[in-house]
């Protein structure tokens, strides 16, 4: 007997390191251990495990992919981000991972003290979240290059 988690798919492009791109469906836990509803997908990506499976849009079965080999894995998240509301801080940065430059906010929910740019580079999540309007860029920070924080006129 095979045991499975319910899970919630969403749909994602992942972008490898290798500079292949793949559209498809990651599957998220339907129920977070630290919140009501889902597992958000920046959870999702920070935990231990190496692989995940992902439904490729031209595939009837998932392929494994190695986390430490994704660049980023960008979701349409709408207009809702299921009361999702920020907390601490936003900055507005340019994170270039090689070639490729996203732009977008970061949000620091971090202690006073802990507030910078920096300071959330340099936590021991794998995967930082970089938000570009309704989407959410889930950013390997082992293949990042430069972040630049942009100063808002």
């Amino acid at each position: 007997m095979e045991l499975r988690v319910p899970t919630v798919a969403l749909a994602a492009e992942v972008t490898c390191a290798d500079g292949r791109t793949f559209t498809g469906r990651i599957f998220v836990p339907a129920a977070a251990s630290h919140h009501s509803g889902p597992m958000r997908p920046e959870e999702w990506i920070n935990e231990p495990l190496p692989y995940f499976p992902f439904l490729p849009d031209d595939a009837a079965v998932p392929v494994m992919l190695n986390k430490h080999t994704v660049l980023v894995v960008t979701l349409q998240v709408g207009e809702s981000s299921e009361g999702f509301e920020p907390i601490g801080l936003e900055r507005r940065v340019a994170i270039e991972c090689g070639e490729r430059r996203l732009e977008g906010m970061v949000h620091i929910d971090m202690p006073e003290n802990h507030q910078r740019v920096q300071d959330y580079l340099n936590r021991f999540e794998l995967f930082l979240t970089l938000a570009e309007g309704t989407r959410h860029h889930l950013v390997q920070k082992h293949h990042i290059t430069r972040v630049i924080e942009v100063r808002e006129e």
